[in-house]
């Protein structure tokens, strides 16, 4: 079967060459790092083991049909969703809004219906483009391609309209009839995935019927241990962290929801327990001393849309008076370390001793499920995808509860004496190897239970099936 995978953005195979990539694109942006594309990646690579011909259509220049079009952080974009969602600004009235939609409609559909001509798919994987509205030319284009084909369709809900932070006030009458058509639309060749049980609940109030696919990881495929130990060498070495420094990793790209200013007050607070580490053995046999830091690597990327958060983030850090680093910019989808980039997992897992997650909202957490599958302890804040369908699985976390308070800079502060027990829970594990490893295993056996590639493996099956069955 010829399968079409379709999303905003997309991540690059092995086989893509760094050199190539556009300057500016180097620093800002996913790269195909985020977790929609690598969630793509991962059901492009289990199709193939399957037997299928898989092609992926995105914005990059590394899709097998690039298309940017489809890239959603443009100008262009921009100024059409100000004027259908926020305010109506660049056109004197509806119809000359319309207006403009309609051209860049009929100009994407026509690009977009000669991939779907020339690939000849027999059957698309859509990505988001039919859920969030941060493209809604792309999504009308898409959806009158998928009616007008007939092709048998499954459309991934990672992220929908009700939730989040993701709100939108229709400006005129067409916007929201686009709201109220188009997110999501309904159509019999069209079958609905969602990554939560919070996003099936609020499709099913839109009278949306659709199954709940979590993300999931390859539990399996995890680094030997002698590859293990030379990354951790090559990159500490590299970025002058010492084996008996403790790193506190956070993998998130950095935007506001991550809310990674957390992470810097946590790693504040463990410092000023500094003195009762001093001496003790770390969990791996090496003594944390004198010399010893306490060291946070943020290994995201920024996003362009949200640079002035990270303005705001990073001098904070400065005035936490902590140690951190900024290695986002050597982070790429696969390793190329002749050029000097590294995947994100596994690579750049490898210098942690323990993972951050204080996003505030997450589709669910891909960067949660790859700390788990390298074997790391992790503290989270528990926002609700994870209290709904993760923590009820068993895993075992450090927890930084789930209240929060806002700042005059709109940054998310946890109650400090959250921060200390944590930190001190946090001390236990890393002085403690059994407690290590029992948190690791436990991570490791729940993962493989509810989120391996053979669960996900069993769902594509089943949607090959579906799809065999729609054109018959």
């Amino acid at each position: 079967m010829k399968i079409l995978i379709v999303h905003f953005h997309s991540a690059p195979d092995s086989s893509w060459k760094q050199q190539r990539r556009p300057a500016a694109r180097d620093e800002l942006g996913s790269a195909g790092t985020d977790g929609v594309s690598l969630e793509m990646k991962k059901r492009r690579t289990l199709l193939e083991q399957m037997g299928h011909q898989v092609a992926i259509c995105s914005a990059y220049e590394w899709a097998d049909f690039p298309m940017p079009a489809l890239e959603f952080d443009t100008e262009e974009t921009r100024k059409m969703m100000r004027n259908l969602f926020e305010q109506m600004d660049s056109f004197p009235t509806e119809a000359e809004l319309k207006g403009a939609f309609d051209a860049s409609l009929f100009a994407l559909k026509q690009v977009l219906g000669k991939v779907i001509s020339d690939f000849s798919p027999d059957m698309l994987f859509v990505h988001n483009i039919l859920s969030l509205p941060v493209h809604p030319v792309a999504t009308v284009a898409l959806t009158e391609l998928i009616q007008e084909t007939g092709l048998p369709c499954v459309v991934i809900h990672h992220d929908i309209l009700s939730e989040g932070a993701y709100k939108f006030t229709p400006t005129c009458n067409f916007a929201k009839s686009i709201l109220e058509r188009y997110f999501p639309p309904r159509m019999p060749n069209l079958r609905h995935w969602t990554i939560n049980s919070r996003n099936e609940k609020a499709l099913r109030k839109k009278g949306v019927v659709a199954s709940v696919i979590h993300d999931s990881m390859d539990f399996d495929d995890r680094l030997d241990p002698k590859s293990y130990a030379r990354l951790r060498t090559e990159l500490r070495t590299k970025h002058g962290i010492k084996p008996h420094d403790i790193v506190l990793f956070v993998g998130t790209r950095i935007v506001p929801n991550k809310q990674i200013e957390i992470a810097g007050q946590l790693t504040a607070t463990l410092q000023s327990f500094r003195q009762d580490i001093i001496g003790r053995k770390l969990y791996h046999g090496n003594v944390f001393s004198e010399q010893s830091q306490i060291v946070l690597v943020l290994a995201g990327r920024p996003e362009v849309g949200f640079l002035h958060y990270k303005e705001k983030l990073f001098p904070l850090f400065n005035a936490l008076k902590i140690v951190w680093m900024y290695v986002g910019s050597e982070v790429r989808a696969s390793r190329s370390e002749q050029e000097g980039f590294y995947a994100l997992y596994p690579d750049m897992y490898t210098m942690a001793d323990f993972v951050l997650y204080p996003t505030g909202w997450e589709g669910f957490g891909n960067q949660l499920l790859e700390a788990f599958a390298v074997g790391l302890p992790v503290v989270v804040f528990e926002y609700p995808v994870f209290q709904e369908d993760i923590a009820p699985k068993g895993v075992n976390v450090v927890s930084l509860g789930d209240v929060i308070h806002k700042d005059s800079e709109g940054l998310a502060h946890v109650p400090g004496e959250i921060l200390i027990r944590a930190a001190r829970e946090m001390i236990t594990i890393l002085t403690t190897p059994e407690k290590y490893r029992s948190f690791a295993s436990n991570n490791i056996r729940v993962g493989k239970r509810h989120f391996s590639f053979e669960v996900l493996r069993a769902h594509l099956r089943d949607a090959l099936d579906q799809a065999e069955s729609l054109k018959a």
